[in-house]
């Protein structure tokens, strides 16, 4: 019986290392060429495994892309709600909020890579949706939840919590990758504060 679990474990094993392998060369080629330029072929080729093999876990190339969009994701969340721990200090429901997207817009002028894994296509509109997805199956809070919390807990009146949601991150998302990518209508860090401002007055505009 463990000789049948130790094969179980090792094949199971193996399929992971072989989707981590795919999953590695898909980002590092959609970076060097663009999602439009990289094929299966050239996905499988890197990743050196058979094409029949990536079928297995990926349905094509915008099921790879998306899954890699996950991953960025929940790091992103993960990384800024941990760094929003060392600060106890930001109790305010709307400072939460805005320290969360300054961190993940940093993270995002720090790694230009992840906008080119989107080819040039940000959206944390996309990030929430995949967030959602992975979040539902673990202990983590997605972000609209915790965005949920926090207006129900400071008692703002949103007349429409999912469409105020909704409005901030595709703003962030849409505005900030003018800023970050063109430059336009300024440099990212010139538009925060209007950014920063603007999410404080939609928060609390019926107050």
């Amino acid at each position: 019986m463990n000789a049948l679990s130790d094969i179980k474990s090792k094949i199971e094993k193996n399929k992971e290392e072989k989707r981590e392998r795919l999953l590695a060369s898909a980002t590092a080629l959609f970076a060097e060429k663009n999602f439009n330029n990289t094929s299966i072929s050239d996905i499988v080729n890197k990743a050196k495994v058979a094409k029949g093999t990536f079928y297995l876990y990926f349905k094509d190339k915008y099921d790879i892309r998306n899954q890699i969009v996950q991953e960025i994701s929940t790091d992103l969340f993960d990384d800024a709600v941990n760094e929003l721990k060392k600060h106890p200090e930001i109790t305010h429901f709307d400072d939460s909020m805005i320290f969360i997207i300054n961190h993940v817009i940093d993270a995002l002028v720090a790694n230009p890579t992840y906008l080119t894994l989107m080819n040039k296509d940000l959206s944390l509109g996309v990030y929430s949706q995949e967030l959602t997805k992975i979040l539902e199956e673990t202990d983590h809070l997605s972000l609209y939840e915790l965005f949920k919390e926090g207006v129900e807990r400071e008692n703002l009146n949103i007349k429409n919590i999912d469409i105020t949601f909704f409005t901030i991150v595709e703003l962030v998302g849409s505005t900030c990758f003018s800023c970050i990518v063109n430059k336009v209508p300024c440099p990212i860090e010139d538009y925060k504060p209007y950014l920063f401002d603007l999410i404080r007055t939609l928060l609390h505009a019926a107050q």
